[in-house]
């Protein structure tokens, strides 16, 4: 499953409107994928208004990141995930504080952390 997909959303790092992303992956026979812009879910309306006219079923997320350094990606399980989500990333977008390297445990979400930021470190 693709977990880290962006669209135009992702300023700088996104080229691909929402429309253009489901129809590329309905083409590839690619049903499951995470859309995960960086700090933001503007893209999600339009991805599940979308989704079952592309018989294709996408999950949201935000891709966290300070400047361009990922912290993690938190992929929301339902509507109320997706909510403390949003809260979530709020909290940072508005007090200008950085998003730490460990995410906060968000009921209703998954979290999965840069690969290459752990080796050799244990996370608590």
């Amino acid at each position: 499953m693709y977990i880290n997909t962006h669209t135009y959303y992702s300023l700088r790092y996104g080229t691909i409107a929402p429309k253009q992303l489901l129809e590329l992956f309905q083409r590839l026979g690619v049903r499951d994928f995470a859309v995960t812009d960086i700090n933001t879910t503007s893209a999600a309306m339009d991805l599940l208004r979308l989704a079952s006219k592309y018989q294709v079923s996408p999950r949201i997320g935000i891709d966290f990141r300070n400047g361009a350094q990922q912290q993690f990606i938190m992929l929301a399980k339902n509507n109320y995930g997706f909510q403390l989500m949003n809260t979530y990333l709020s909290q940072f977008l508005h007090s200008g504080e950085n998003i730490p390297t460990l995410a906060k445990l968000i009921p209703n979400t998954f979290v999965i952390y840069p690969f290459a930021s752990y080796i050799g470190k244990t996370l608590q």
